[in-house]
């Protein structure tokens, strides 16, 4: 499963293959997230605007708490998705880390 961070950064937004362990983590908190209201925010034009990623043959992006695909919402209140996605983030990309990890707690 390939992962893409969605970042205004001036550079291509980084991908990566998720390992099968992190799929499957990320497999099972998809199957305990609760569905909710699509949000009336939408990412900002600069800087982070979340994860993307292709799930049981839908496109999800998860940002500010909420994974959507389409239509659906799925409500994640701990960020969960976003953290787990964060601890995958290659060795690479070491310099984004700090920034987005303090993005998503401040946000949460």
């Amino acid at each position: 499963m390939f992962v893409e961070l969605d970042i205004f950064s001036g550079r291509p937004n980084p991908r990566w293959q998720l390992d099968a362990p992190g799929a499957g983590r990320l497999l099972e908190l998809h199957r305990h997230l609760t569905a909710g209201a699509r949000p009336s925010a939408e990412p900002p034009g600069l800087g982070y605007r979340g994860f993307c990623y292709e799930l049981d043959d839908a496109s999800w992006r998860v940002w500010n708490a909420t994974v959507i695909s389409g239509d659906r919402a799925l409500l994640d209140p701990d960020r969960s998705v976003e953290r787990l996605l964060l601890e995958g983030l290659p060795a690479e990309y070491d310099d984004l880390r700090s920034r987005l990890s303090a993005e998503i707690a401040r946000a949460g």
